[in-house]
């Protein structure tokens, strides 16, 4: 089977158009621009795009989402992504959307009418939990069977639209029969959808099977007991593990390409996982460092990591720009308030 590869865009930053946008955070990146990209995207050898959040938002970057039904006015209409989809569709590639459930901005009517209280996690003095210990970011309910149902509606919806596949930020931070049935219910409608969690992170998780956790912690490492934890949840995972393995090596002067043990790390760890389960391959993304400054700005080492990913029977999501070898100066974990703006530069 050829090789999904799917190009990684953050909406907001890639060929800004709308300069009337362009205010605050926001530099003007659009649905459209996307549109009159596609065949550039193409020609890089992608068969795929993955979008950041679309919905109407508080932030450029989609993740602090105000309302779940519209599309955010910055990047365009309803009437745009529809074109979008079509016209992915129409080069015979696949178009794959980013979804949260775990949280909402407070701004979400949800949260701000006060009719909703029970669709979050209030404490009993009257505080509520919060995404990554952001007030402005109160986290749903997960275990609220109303909740359970707007949400798979909202999935649903996507599926309607015509998305191939549909990415869930933060998948640690829902409960385990959120996620069931979510992914029951779409596939009797929606089977060929694929269903991919992004499992990273220490928030939120409690293992399924402690026992089991435990035990693939002390054989691998706490990466790889998360991801192994969910594979009998999603149709596929965002692979950090991966990631770590490439990163370690070049961290500690190796090459990629010819590197034996690299090759036998990575193949060892995608056979833990059950056949047909996708582990989506990638170098880097919007949390993390850029891969060329991993690789200390070698940009040799940089396109043995793009070569290495390319080789394996696994999607592999390329984030934008790598293709014009991007990368950020300083790392974005020194501590710095929004270090990670260093990663999400404008594609011009």
């Amino acid at each position: 089977m050829k090789q999904e590869r799917i190009y990684h865009i953050l909406i907001d930053r890639f060929f800004p158009m709308r300069d009337e946008d362009a205010k605050g955070n926001f530099k003007g990146g659009c649905i459209k621009s996307i549109i009159e990209h596609l065949d550039y995207i193409q020609g890089l050898g992608m068969s795929g795009i993955m979008l950041t959040p679309f919905y109407k938002t508080a932030a450029y970057h989609g993740y602090h989402i105000v309302d779940f039904e519209q599309v955010d006015s910055h990047f365009g209409t309803k009437a745009d992504m529809k074109e979008l989809v079509k016209e992915v569709h129409k080069r015979g590639m696949v178009i794959v959307a980013d979804f949260v459930a775990n949280h909402c901005h407070k701004s979400c009517a949800f949260f701000a009418d006060g009719k909703h209280k029970d669709w979050f996690c209030f404490y009993k003095d009257g505080s509520y939990k919060c995404f990554a210990g952001i007030g402005a970011l109160p986290v749903f309910n997960t275990k609220n069977h109303e909740v359970v149902e707007y949400f798979t509606e909202r999935v649903l919806n996507l599926c309607e639209l015509g998305f191939d596949a549909i990415r869930f930020d933060h998948a640690t931070g829902p409960c385990y029969a959120f996620w069931k049935h979510l992914q029951r219910t779409v596939k009797l409608q929606y089977p060929h959808v694929r269903l991919i969690g992004e499992v990273w992170g220490k928030m939120d998780f409690k293992p399924q099977c402690r026992v089991r956790y435990f035990i693939n912690k002390l054989r691998y490492d706490a990466q790889e007991a998360k991801q192994l934890e969910y594979s009998n949840v999603f149709d596929g995972i965002l692979d950090f593990e991966y990631q770590h393995l490439l990163c370690k090596a070049v961290h500690t002067g190796k090459t990629i390409v010819r590197n034996q043990k690299l090759h036998e790390e990575v193949r060892l760890h995608l056979a833990r996982y059950p056949t047909g389960f996708q582990l989506w391959l990638f170098l880097d993304n919007h949390d993390l460092n850029r891969f060329l400054f991993e690789c200390g700005g070698n940009k040799a080492l940089l396109k043995e990591g793009v070569a290495f990913s390319k080789q394996w029977d696994m999607p592999y999501l390329m984030f934008y720009g790598t293709e014009k070898e991007l990368t950020n100066e300083n790392s974005i974990f020194d501590g710095t308030p929004y270090a990670d703006e260093r990663v999400r530069m404008c594609l011009k």
